[in-house]
Formats: structure tokens, sequence, C-alpha cells
């Protein structure tokens, strides 16, 4: 199954029903405060219910996930569709602060001050660079599962990808201290990525994929072998 017919046949839908859920979320909030649907400058992304600055960090974030695809060579194939929401849907899990459905090809995260109750994430206490790599995080599912070329591709390949994104979008001095956070233990193989791991260690499943990425001969390589299913497809 190539990438546009994974992503690319039913967009008009889907915005009709952003259209809808940015009418209802301006009909019960502050308009000086959130401006419905809107559409990031750069084309990358269409995002209901956000504040000003939150809106401004969701579109960084999904231009450094659009960013860390095209430097492999993968093309994002459409605008990811953002939902800017305190309450995640239930799917993702009562601790998720965001979230990609792929049957509903949409991202959901929480407004910036209600992630911030999270406190710390990776280990680094949660500020605006913080929030931008959590839509990146979200908006990289969005990117790789239009750019997969099987059809059910694994939780750790979706989850190797959207983490050596997140990380690879972190200022420098952020990601130091995220790592530190989270010291090293060998990930020299993609084989130690298993489901488990990312079940009962996200943060550490995080950190040593974008350690196994940085450190690659040809980042490229891993990339592509991920998305073809060459690499973690069981």
């Amino acid at each position: 199954m190539n990438s546009l017919s994974r992503c690319s046949s039913s967009l008009d839908a889907l915005l009709i029903g952003m259209v809808l859920i940015a009418s209802a979320a301006n009909a019960s909030s502050n308009p000086a405060k959130h401006r419905g649907l809107q559409h990031c400058a750069d084309g990358s992304a269409i995002v209901a219910g956000a504040e000003e600055q939150d809106f401004a960090d969701i579109c960084q974030g999904v231009a450094e996930a659009f960013k860390f695809f095209v430097s492999h060579a993968v093309r994002p194939t459409e605008a990811v569709t953002i939902e800017v929401s305190k309450t995640i849907p239930a799917e993702a899990g009562p601790t998720a602060a965001g979230c990609y459905i792929e049957q509903k090809r949409r991202v959901f995260v929480l407004p910036y001050n209600a992630f911030r109750r999270y406190k710390t994430w990776f280990g680094v206490p949660i500020d605006r660079a913080i929030y931008r790599a959590l839509a990146t995080h979200e908006a990289a599912h969005a990117v790789a599962a239009c750019n997969f070329r099987i059809r059910n591709p694994t939780i750790q390949a979706k989850e190797y990808l959207a983490y050596a994104a997140t990380l690879s979008s972190l200022p420098p001095r952020i990601r130091s201290r995220a790592l530190r956070a989270t010291p090293p233990q060998g990930f020299d193989s993609l084989e130690r990525f298993r489901p488990m791991l990312y079940m009962v260690d996200p943060m550490r499943f995080g950190a040593e994929a974008y350690r196994h990425y940085a450190m690659a001969p040809d980042p490229s390589s891993v990339v592509h072998a991920i998305l073809s299913g060459e690499a973690l497809s069981d």
C-alpha cells in the first residue's frame, strides 16, 4: 500500500469534522483566546481549539516533524489535523498528554497549561520547548502513518520514529538534559526495541531510540528500513 492511498483520500471529510469541532469550541469559549480552526502558515497543520501561543508552538512543533522526515527524503503527504483539548481520547490511556488516532487521522494534544501539570517530560521541567516537542512527537506519528509501506506496522516501529523525531527537534541543551535523565543501557541493535519496553518505560524507549538513531552510520537507512518493514516489523 503506497503512502498516497493511505492518507489522501478523505481529507475533505476530516476538515469538515474539524470545522464542526471548532464551531462548538467557539460557542462555549472566549473568542479572544480561542481562534477555532487555524492553518499553520507553512501549510503543515490545521489546528482547532488552540489559544494563540499554543497554536504558534504547535505549528513550530509540526514543522520540526516535517523537517525530520524531509531530511530523510520522506515526503509528508498532507497537513496534520490537530485538536487541542483538555480531554484526550480514552484509547490513548489515562496519562496521555497527546495521541494520534489513526482511524480518524487526527492528533489530539492538551493545552499547554494542562500539559504543565505533568511537571516534567523526559525528566526535564515542562516549558514551551517541551510543548513544541510534544506536538512534534504526535505529528511524527501522523507523517509516519502516511509513509509506512506495510499494512500493520508494529508499535515499536511507530514509536522509534516518533521519538527520534521528537528528541531531534529539541534544542541541544534540553536534549542533553533529557538524555542525562535516562542513562544509556547500550541499545546497539534494533532487536532491543520491544513492545514491552515501550509499555513499561516509554521514556527509556524514547531516549534509547534517539541514541540508536543518532549513532547510526546512516540514519536515513534506518528510517527507510523501518518504514518499509525491513526493521522492527515483529
